[in-house]
């Protein structure tokens, strides 16, 4: 988090960053709560997170390109003051319908938000340390989306409804520290819809939409297996989660390092490939003692979060790269594939859990990081094929 090209600290950036997937994600271990102090079903409950995600992912499709043409700064300031105001509604609201409302609201205001930091982040570090400093941006954002289930359990014991609050206040704080808007470049047009037609944004896309359709699972299920088949109080099942976060923050900063040593491709495999070995360990939990299953569980934890943060940074660093003159465009693309995997994590996880197996479920949960392993694998195999040709 140190200064920046431009001499400006970068350090409200990464707090932004943790913001983004925090509030996303602090619904997930208070869904009972909420379900009960608003007179509807866990089931329904859960819609809370799905409304949250999918505005979020579908308005970055091109909120990173209008926020470049209307400037950072002042999409990023007026961001966060509707952020604020969306989650004062879902604090105080006096129905699920209002609060799904502020749920929706919350991610249109985030859309305008992580994916603009992402690219003035690239703009404010030197390009050999590019690497390292996603990894510390995805750390954060990895650590902020596992700490959601700690945070949302601590609240629920207390009041679910404080949650929001806190985060309405540090929206309101990193209001007053918005980026700066992209250097001018003469004769360069910033901000096209055209500079994103690119192969290296589309794998990037792809990758991401299908580890982060992993990487939600793992958090929303294990704070939903902790309870289940351990019976874990809701502060336990959080701070369990919480081990994913903790692990990628912790080690972010150093797989963002290797990136720029080894190269995208080598430690997205690798990555990608330890993220779905991570669900199958927690699966193979079920029926063992509690103070060996939750150790073992905890352990598995912290390798998915390691691994998933290390896949979040190639994904990023692929994006930024593959545009250029519009950073934050490429950013929120790629962004609105991987929170698309997010928003549909709930809707097909959560009944596989409740409906089929719980070891079923986990495992499953860890085919499409595999998958997309698997896609890195195959594109990098054929860069070294058709290389001596070339």
């Amino acid at each position: 988090m140190a200064e920046s090209r431009r001499g400006t600290p970068t350090w409200p950036l990464y707090i932004g960053g943790f913001l983004g997937p925090f509030g996303g994600q602090l619904v997930g271990t208070m869904l009972p709560e909420v379900a009960q102090d608003l007179n509807v079903t866990i089931e329904v409950a859960s819609i809370g997170l799905t409304a949250y995600l999918i505005p979020f992912a579908a308005l970055m499709l091109v909120s990173g390109t209008i926020a470049e043409r209307l400037g950072r700064r002042t999409s990023v300031r007026a961001a966060y003051a509707l952020y604020v105001v969306a989650s004062l509604v879902c604090a105080f609201a006096p129905s699920f319908e209002l609060f799904v409302v502020g749920r929706i609201v919350q991610g249109i205001a985030n859309a305008f938000t992580t994916p603009v930091l992402v690219g003035a982040l690239a703009d404010a570090v030197r390009p050999e340390r590019l690497g390292r400093s996603l990894g510390m941006y995805g750390s954060l954002q990895a650590f902020g989306q596992a700490m959601a289930p700690l945070a949302g359990g601590l609240a629920a014991a207390i009041n679910w409804r404080g949650g929001f609050v806190v985060v309405a206040v540090v929206a309101a704080v990193l209001f007053f520290l918005p980026p700066r808007d992209a250097a001018d470049q003469s004769g360069v047009a910033r901000g096209t819809f055209r500079s994103l037609a690119n192969r290296r944004l589309a794998l990037a896309c792809l990758v991401a939409g299908l580890a982060y359709l992993t990487t939600t699972g793992v958090i929303l299920l294990v704070a939903l297996y902790g309870r289940v088949e351990f019976g874990l109080s809701p502060e336990m099942a959080g701070l369990a989660v919480a081990a994913f976060g903790t692990a990628g923050l912790l080690t972010g900063r150093r797989t963002g390092g290797l990136i720029d040593r080894l190269g995208l491709f080598a430690v997205g495999i690798v990555s990608h490939v330890l993220l779905g070995l991570a669900c199958l360990v927690i699966g193979l939990t079920a029926g063992l003692p509690v103070a060996v299953g939750v150790t073992i569980m905890v352990l598995a934890v912290a390798l998915g979060g390691m691994s998933g943060t290390a896949t979040r940074s190639v994904a990023q660093n692929l994006a930024v790269t593959s545009a250029p003159t519009n950073r934050s465009g490429a950013s929120s693309v790629m962004l609105a594939c991987q929170f698309g995997g997010s928003a549909l994590a709930p809707l097909v996880w959560v009944p596989l859990f409740y409906g089929w197996s719980t070891f079923g479920s986990l495992m499953l949960t860890g085919v499409p990081a595999a998958l997309s392993g698997l896609v890195l694998a195959t594109v990098w195999f054929v860069r070294r094929t058709a290389r001596p040709a070339s």
